[in-house]
């Protein structure tokens, strides 16, 4: 972790060390226990992490910031599985990429020593320790960001009248025809969802946005209903508001929109710069 002592003592690295040997032994054997959640809204991943001090051997008062440092070590670890599965596009998880050479494991190491350490407290009998860490997602995000320059959105072939807009707001709540498929579903939140037109033209994608606004808030932001303030925060307070038509691939993360809704976008030099920059929200059911 960023605030994590490097030198740690030896009681502190036995406790890692039972940690990291945890598959082995039965998993009573850890001290720590760990409870991972991640908020789309937010954009974050947060763990919960709990230190029991007695079997860990630590003795209070003189133990805290040894506990501490002991926790620090353990968190990249205990959330390892949960970042893993954090699905990235349409079809693969962090865990696929990583198996595909996309990403860097040593990367994605990094980023899990990057969590932020939000609150820290002993039990009412102090025999336990309690912190919340969180990771913000589009750190992890930014990892996969290899363009310098978002590839042009092309300005349509047809006129459609719109206007100019402060941001774009899909609706996706419910369930959704599966583009492809006979059957109906619900959108799944992701790191990089696209979306697309009737065509199958992709309107928002990874390499149309901005590096530097991917790395700052991700691609598009996720909403859980109309009065949501994620949605006047990323996408203003006079915002294109389209119904998704159907959703898209084999994890359910990508939107389709009309073409004269595309339009909207495309036709307008201002609302395809709104695109390019992640202006965009995703109002979908709560994860």
């Amino acid at each position: 972790m960023g605030t994590k002592a490097r030198g740690a003592s030896a009681p502190i690295a036995w406790i890692v060390a039972a940690l990291l040997l945890a598959p082995a032994v039965s998993a009573s054997a850890s001290p720590f226990s760990a409870r991972a959640t991640i908020d789309w809204t937010a954009g974050t991943l947060r763990a919960d992490v709990e230190l029991d001090l007695m079997a860990a051997g630590i003795r209070l008062p003189s133990g805290r910031s040894q506990a501490e440092r002991a926790m620090e070590e353990a968190v990249p670890g205990l959330i390892r599985e949960a970042a893993l599965a954090i699905t990235l596009d349409s079809y693969r998880s962090v865990d696929d990429s990583i198996k595909d050479g996309t990403l860097e494991p040593n990367a994605f190491e990094a980023f899990l020593d990057g969590g932020t350490r939000v609150q820290s407290a002993l039990s009412r009998d102090l025999s336990r320790l309690t912190a919340s860490y969180e990771w913000r997602l589009a750190d992890l995000a930014a990892l996969y960001v290899r363009h310098s320059v978002p590839i042009d959105l092309p300005e349509p072939a047809r006129y459609a009248p719109t206007k100019d807009y402060s941001g774009i707001v899909v609706y996706l709540s419910g369930a959704f025809a599966v583009r492809g498929e006979h059957r109906e579903d619900r959108l799944r939140p992701c790191l990089f969802p696209r979306l697309y037109d009737e065509e199958m033209n992709a309107v928002i994608e990874r390499n149309l946005l901005y590096p530097a606004s991917l790395r700052e808030r991700g691609a598009v932001g996720y909403a859980v209903g109309l009065d949501d303030p994620v949605i006047a925060a990323r996408a203003g307070d006079s915002p294109l508001r389209i119904i998704a038509s159907s959703i898209f691939g084999s994890n359910r993360t990508d939107a389709v929109i009309s073409a004269d809704d595309a339009l909207k976008i495309l036709g307008s030099a201002a609302n395809r710069e709104l695109a390019r920059q992640g202006k965009v929200v995703f109002v979908i059911d709560e994860p």
